[in-house]
């Protein structure tokens, strides 16, 4: 055994670095192995970098992506469930991605004078988590600062830092540590470096620590009361009405979900993404049996609005131009678009409509579509989309006849800290999210998409009303304490008084602050880096 350790030992410490990721994230995990999670991987570069005679650089990025794709798959094997084919490419590539960082971190020691490799990783991992979340193949699903999800006293300072703030607090425990366990390795070092080392690391620990359960003790919420009823009624995402009789049946399923909950105090019912059993062409949405039976709703309680999700139609006219995710009707010269959106209908108002506008690449859209559409035919055979859903180019708000503006955030929007900033700059004071997580079975999957929430609400200050389908429904207040959620698959409603707060955060305000300075001392990295080499290739 110790032989096959030391024969194996930069794979075996690779691959204890992708379990202890795993074991430390939502909904389940120990937050706390983050800290230590980099630790082997960090002692893995070491290793190349000694002996880089025998090494390539590029044995690191190798590594690196064996460590992460063992953290994709024991984290996110549930996308299996919505498409298999999907979540393999979604791990390979998920992998890839994050091995690039770790490998600049490893090139930088190889080339710079002084060897900053290890610390550079600090800046372009944040780098990396930056620009990840606005491309086409965005997933911020495992970003770093995620893991605090299930222990929001930990990291009430998100409402400056974001999520970023968290990657940012790992990685530098990571760093200080390895340095720290360094220092105990032959040859060992001098007890008061490791005295020095090993106060920085409690210091490193403890300070945001006691910074956060600072802000979290003594933060007040105003009382700014709105009560709202959020309704999930367990409907299998797979098992589509197939008549309109049964359509009915589900509407009818929800108005009395709602009459369970309802008081003559409720100002807002949510329902889940998908919502209507199908979808909506707007400019005949009174015609619709779902928003007909929502206005009949409303005329027997007075006050009331409906937020709910469905499919959505957009019928462009002959000389209207039509964007790129416009589709051709068979029937006719007219296109027409197609939308996952979110609906508000109030007495006395027309259906207003958010359309989903951060899509799932591969399901809802294509990635790259200019150049990957010729492949459409092989990717709707493997399950995804050849084509993509409408989106709109802002953040839109709901705003009701008294001034209440809520948020309406779409399913898979809601990991996206810095895009749900959009929002909450017009004016939001409720954030609902209304999702369908029933894709994914009874997996993690579900329970992560909860716990994140609960990060969106630190981050704005805002409450949060969270309607799911088939997942969790929950009620979040403004510190990310969930006040209520329902079981899984489990056809209920909840009432919940919610306070509104339309203060803008430092982080609403200012975005992702970290990233982007990362971004720009990544950027002048990369070409110190590349100076350097073409000196030591002239030199040579």
């Amino acid at each position: 055994m110790p032989n096959i350790f030391i024969r194996h030992k930069t794979l075996l410490l690779s691959l204890l670095s992708g379990l202890l990721l795993s074991l430390s994230w939502p909904a389940r995990g120990f937050p706390f192995l983050a800290f230590v999670a980099f630790i082997p991987l960090l002692l893995v570069e070491d290793h190349l970098f000694q002996n880089r005679d025998r090494h390539r650089g590029f044995a690191m990025f190798l590594h690196a992506w064996i460590a992460f794709f063992v953290f994709n798959v024991c984290t996110t094997w549930w996308i299996m469930y919505a498409t298999l084919p999907g979540m393999v490419v979604a791990m390979v590539l998920n992998s890839l991605f994050m091995a690039i960082p770790v490998g600049l971190a490893h090139i930088a020691r190889r080339v710079l004078p002084g060897r900053p490799g290890p610390v550079s990783l600090l800046f372009f991992w944040l780098t990396f988590e930056y620009l990840h979340a606005r491309w086409d193949l965005s997933w911020s699903w495992l970003d770093l600062g995620n893991v605090f999800a299930r222990f929001p006293a930990w990291v009430q300072w998100y409402e400056y830092t974001g999520t970023a703030g968290g990657t940012a607090w790992i990685l530098v425990l990571n760093l200080i540590l390895f340095f720290l366990l360094k220092q105990f390795m032959p040859p060992a070092g001098p007890p008061k470096k490791r005295v020095i080392l090993g106060g920085f690391a409690a210091v490193a620990f403890v300070l945001p620590a006691l910074v956060s359960f600072s802000l979290w003790n003594g933060y007040e919420e105003t009382h700014d009361p709105v009560e709202v009823v959020v309704i999930q009624p367990a409907i299998d995402p797979y098992d589509q009405a197939g008549s309109l009789e049964e359509a009915r049946r589900r509407i009818a399923l929800m108005t009395d979900l709602a009459d369970q909950a309802v008081t003559p105090e409720t100002r807002f019912v949510v329902a889940p993404e998908g919502a209507s059993p199908y979808g909506i062409w707007m400019h005949r949405d009174e015609d619709h049996a779902m928003v007909s039976a929502l206005r009949s709703h409303i005329e027997n309680n007075e006050g009331l609005t409906w937020v709910f999700g469905s499919m959505v139609y957009r019928l462009y006219g002959p000389h209207e131009e039509a964007p790129p995710s416009a589709r051709q009707d068979p029937g006719n010269n007219q296109k027409y678009d197609v939308y996952n959106s979110a609906l508000m209908v109030e007495a006395g108002k027309t259906v207003a409509y958010y359309h989903k506008s951060k899509l799932v690449p591969g399901i809802e859209k294509m990635p790259f579509y200019r150049v990957l559409g010729p492949l459409g035919r092989l990717v709707e055979g493997f399950g995804g989309t050849a084509s993509s859903l409408g989106t709109q180019e802002s953040r839109g708000v709901f705003q009701t006849g008294d001034g209440t503006i809520v948020a309406p955030v779409i399913c898979y929007e809601s990991i996206y800290g810095d895009y749900m900033r959009g929002y909450n700059i017009q004016g939001a004071g409720l954030i609902f999210i209304i999702t369908n997580d029933g894709w994914w079975r009874n997996t993690p999957g579900h329970r992560q998409h909860n716990q994140y929430a609960r990060l969106r609400a630190i981050e704005s200050r805002k409450s949060i009303a969270r309607a799911a389908s088939t997942g969790i429904s929950s009620f979040i207040n403004q510190r990310g304490d969930i006040l209520k959620q329902s079981a899984w698959w489990e056809p209920t409603s909840m009432n919940q008084t919610l306070n509104k707060n339309h203060r803008l955060t430092f982080f609403t305000l200012h975005g992702n602050i970290l990233g982007k300075l990362s971004l720009f001392l990544s950027f002048l990295l990369v070409l110190y880096m590349g100076s350097q080499w073409i000196i030591r290739r002239r030199s040579q």
